[in-house]
């Protein structure tokens, strides 16, 4: 087995590690990540999907992994969360009447720690694409009134025809004290979270608790939401399939996710 030049493996979910299908080799996948273990690396799944989602999808391995999850929202390792980054109660009820206003078209879904919302009248395929993110996702008649003070809310995501991210961010941001950051997830939807998070700012935590230089991360994405993570890491990939714009940010570029393309290199390092 060659000795590995990075320390950590970051990996997007969606159009990356995940087949279309949902699926990954799970055999492969194990013996990947004893091997990575047996050099003394570490491997994050960073995604946009909830951490309930991502504990299902990765069930018989989450204490062999850490997770990133809501685009940088919330950080686990071990199964447990050890941060969070939430947007306040004003600024959730602020952007709700925002989004209403300015993009009535919109879908819209409510994230928070423990569960999540989203309107009855919301479009049929909004629902049934967010259905397997978020199963257990409540249909409410009005979002405001599912808001509380004392509520956790990470994201919020809406549906979109046409990318209007750095719009919204922008005009957002202009009259709010409190900024948020949005960034497209891809598949037509946008996430909104605090300013400060992306997947990018999550790593860097991490990268400092395990001590280890951003020039030993190597990082799998496909959308521009992994913009900032590419951007730090000294191993940087693209997949085949991904936005043509994200891979000119990427230093390579892996193969398809459904040819397994993360696992593919990744193999490429460990059985050279």
């Amino acid at each position: 087995m060659n000795k590995l030049p990075f320390k950590v493996v970051a990996v997007d979910m969606d159009g990356t590690f995940m087949r279309d299908n949902q699926t990954f080799d799970h055999k492969r996948f194990d013996r990947i990540l004893n091997q990575l273990k047996d050099q003394g690396g570490h491997f994050i799944v960073s995604s946009g999907r909830p951490y309930t989602r991502l504990r299902e999808d990765f069930a018989g391995f989450l204490t062999r992994i850490d997770m990133i999850a809501d685009n940088g929202s919330l950080l686990l390792q071990d199964n447990n969360i050890i941060s969070t980054h939430l947007i306040t109660y004003k600024t959730t009820v602020d952007l709700i009447h925002f989004i209403q206003e300015h993009y009535p078209e919109s879908s819209v879904i409510v994230t928070g720690v423990d569960n999540s919302y989203t309107t009855v009248n919301a479009s049929p395929d909004f629902k049934q694409k967010m259905s397997f993110y978020y199963p257990e996702c409540v249909e409410v008649n009005d979002l405001l009134s599912t808001v509380s003070p004392n509520g956790q809310v990470t994201k919020i995501t809406l549906s979109y025809k046409k990318d209007f991210s750095a719009e919204l961010e922008r005009e957002f941001n202009k009259h709010h004290t409190e900024k948020v950051h949005c960034t497209s997830s891809g598949f037509g939807l946008l996430d909104v979270v605090p300013y400060s998070v992306n997947k990018g700012s999550a790593l860097k935590y991490f990268l400092r608790y395990f001590g280890v230089k951003p020039s030993k991360l190597i990082a799998f994405g496909d959308g521009m939401n992994d913009t900032e993570m590419l951007k730090l890491a000294g191993y940087s990939y693209a997949m085949a399939n991904g936005d043509p714009e994200i891979k000119k940010i990427a230093k390579y570029e892996a193969p398809s996710n459904n040819d397994d393309g993360v696992l593919e290199v990744l193999d490429s390092y460990l059985n050279k």
